[in-house]
């Protein structure tokens, strides 16, 4: 073995039963360090997964499609938005992406094929929606929903992969946006929309 003729030049005799214990040890710890790196990736992955179902549930759900109804009803009134004002229904969503942001981009405990298969389309036609406000709050500090932000630019980057499509052809025109706006409105009935509108008013 070459080894053993690398030993006898030098005048040393090998200690076999040390060097197979050595050898056994270093590749136990191998094994170990591989084993602890699968189970750290498959923990964050059943992280990313569970995160990602309890926002789709928040998403869908019926509370939350009341603040989307909301939210979108006080875009349409004056849109586009600025920072003034801005209502809590709209900080809900945009929130809600920039956990979304941070889940995929810092934790990476979310792929973000994962995030465009479920978040795509409401993802980015809220973040054109809302650009306008996201834009005004980073005048004054940049770290503002900087995670929704590039997040944004990710999916919009997967979209133009996916469709073969140029970024521009993809972005919404104003009348899109407000028709999207409109289907959000709709996401509740129109009798329940009608009496908190009417409290939000002041009439009843």
């Amino acid at each position: 073995m070459a080894w053993d003729v690398f030993a006898a030049e030098q005048g040393q005799a090998i200690n076999w039963p040390t060097f197979l214990t050595a050898a056994a040890a270093l590749i136990t710890a191998v094994i170990a360090g591989v084993a602890v790196w699968v189970e750290g990736h498959r923990l964050r992955r059943q992280i990313g997964i569970d995160n990602m179902w309890r926002l789709i549930e928040q998403w869908e759900g019926p509370a939350f499609r009341e603040r989307r109804c909301r939210a979108a009803t006080s875009l349409l009134e004056r849109f586009p938005a600025g920072t003034h004002d801005v209502p809590l229904e709209v900080m809900d969503v945009l929130n809600t992406f920039e956990l979304l942001g941070y889940l995929v981009l810092r934790s990476k405990t979310l792929p973000l094929e994962d995030a465009w298969i479920n978040f795509s389309a409401p993802a980015i036609q809220w973040w054109h929606v809302c650009r306008p406000i996201v834009l005004r709050f980073q005048e004054g500090d940049k770290t503002i929903y900087e995670d929704y932000t590039r997040l944004a630019g990710k999916l919009i980057e997967e979209e133009v992969r996916r469709t073969g499509l140029d970024a521009e052809s993809l972005k919404p025109s104003a009348h899109d946006l407000q028709e999207f706006l409109r289907a959000e409105v709709a996401l509740v009935p129109k009798a329940r929309k009608a009496g908190w509108l009417r409290r939000r008013r002041g009439e009843i």
